[in-house]
């Protein structure tokens, strides 16, 4: 370990990605202490949708796992897509084998990009992609700057909130294509099915999606 390693692990000690348990410096898995019911297995990692066939999911967007990917997604820490990528990836070999060519993800607004620095969702992508020998490929562009969706409570208002954003700048690409979209967290699954609707009318055959996270609701 490096001079540097050294004195930056003991002012920042490293934690895990997943559960924020202190953990090694190289770690990009879950640790020991990660609790098993974050991850979803089953029925339970399967979301059907209206414009998408269906959307697979890798945990539960709860607990200390909702605080690290809120790190990941506000708080400038574009590193843990190298975690989360190769879990996603998972999933989608397990659940989505065969059912897609092109690999793409919902982009965030330019303003929020110029904000924040990075697109997380496009992160999570390409790291997915990475995990799956694919590469990611921008397919849509987000027109304007709506509210974000995590301030809003309810699906009406969610729904409403992302009608229409979403564009396909270069339809021929999607010609006979089928279409896996990628996003960090699902909850009522408007933001995906926006940008699933616009990637169908743009000519895809079909689209499948994957969420890193899936959030509980009593919705």
């Amino acid at each position: 370990m490096s001079l540097f390693n050294f004195v930056a692990d003991l002012l920042y000690p490293p934690r895990c990605k997943f559960c924020g348990a202190l953990t090694d410096r190289t770690a990009w898995e879950p640790c020991k202490k990660c609790p098993p019911e974050l991850w979803l297995k089953g029925a339970q990692a399967i979301i059907p949708g209206t414009h998408f066939a269906r959307c697979v999911c890798t945990a539960r967007y709860q607990g200390k796992l909702r605080e690290q990917v809120r790190r990941f997604k506000f708080e400038n820490h574009p590193d843990h897509a190298k975690a989360y990528g190769p879990m996603l990836a998972k999933t989608i070999r397990f659940y989505l084998p065969g059912a897609y060519d092109l690999v793409t993800w919902v982009p965030v607004s330019p303003q929020t990009l110029k904000d924040r620095g990075y697109d997380q969702a496009r992160l999570l992508a390409e790291e997915t992609a990475r995990a799956l020998g694919q590469e990611a490929i921008p397919l849509l562009d987000k027109t304007g700057r709506n509210r974000t969706q995590s301030s809003l409570e309810g699906a009406d208002r969610r729904w409403k909130n992302v009608r229409g954003v979403y564009t396909v700048p270069d339809p021929a690409l999607l010609t006979g294509k089928r279409v896996l979209v990628i996003d960090d967290i699902l909850t009522t699954g408007a933001t995906l099915e926006a940008a699933a609707r616009a990637l169908r009318q743009a000519g895809a055959v079909q689209v499948v999606a994957a969420a890193f996270c899936w959030t509980p609701t009593k919705e």
